[in-house]
């Protein structure tokens, strides 16, 4: 009786040590960095553009099936507009939004976002604050990350103030906007993460 009570006391400790470990340990599942997207859109007073920003790397991390931490690197290199169809037009507005006007990608090729603080809401979405840089230059950002049913992919959408990163060209007063027009200084970021399950 007692070495069958001693033999029940052990798988019990076993199996709450088991429950604790997978509860409290951090994973990382991975992110299929070719399938999540990064969009942009930015405006003037009179017209919009838009387009992608191919992810370098990404890591998720999760605890207890909750997302605890997210670190983005995106590829500057990479981005492109889809608005402009006209192959030279499209050439030269990238390669103006990637000179030294605009995100100098040469220069600066990454942007990198890593959050300090990720906390789950009632309604299952993410209160997410973190680092956001560009051009060398990290400023704070918050934002609502909202995940699949699957768990498998984060959604969010970001406003940017592009002129906290010194990009000032075509700003209202600044080189490269005239009397009546100019370019707005917020532009929006949307992020589809795909990581796990869901990639």
């Amino acid at each position: 009786m007692k070495k069958l009570m001693i033999a029940a006391l052990a798988l019990i400790a076993a199996a709450t040590g088991w429950f604790l470990y997978n509860k409290y340990r951090v994973v990382m599942p991975p992110v299929d960095v070719a399938r999540s997207e990064i969009g942009w859109v930015g405006k003037s007073i009179d017209d919009a553009h838009r387009g992608k920003i191919q992810l370098d790397s990404a890591v998720v991390e999760v605890q207890d099936g909750t997302v605890r931490a997210i670190r983005v690197l995106a590829d500057m290199r990479s981005i492109t507009v889809e608005d402009i169809t006209d192959p030279e037009g499209k050439r030269d507005f990238v390669d103006h939004i990637a000179n030294a006007d605009f995100f100098e990608v040469d220069r600066y090729p990454t942007a990198r976002f890593v959050s300090t603080k990720v906390e789950r809401a009632a309604d299952g979405t993410y209160a997410v604050s973190g680092d956001l840089t560009i051009k060398a230059v990290t400023r704070p950002v918050s934002f609502t990350a909202k995940p699949a049913a699957d768990g498998g992919s984060l959604q969010a959408t970001l406003e940017i103030d592009r002129t906290a990163y010194g990009i000032v060209y075509g700003s209202q007063g600044q080189v490269g906007s005239e009397k009546d027009w100019f370019i707005h200084d917020a532009f929006t970021i949307t992020v589809n993460l795909l990581y796990g399950s869901g990639s």
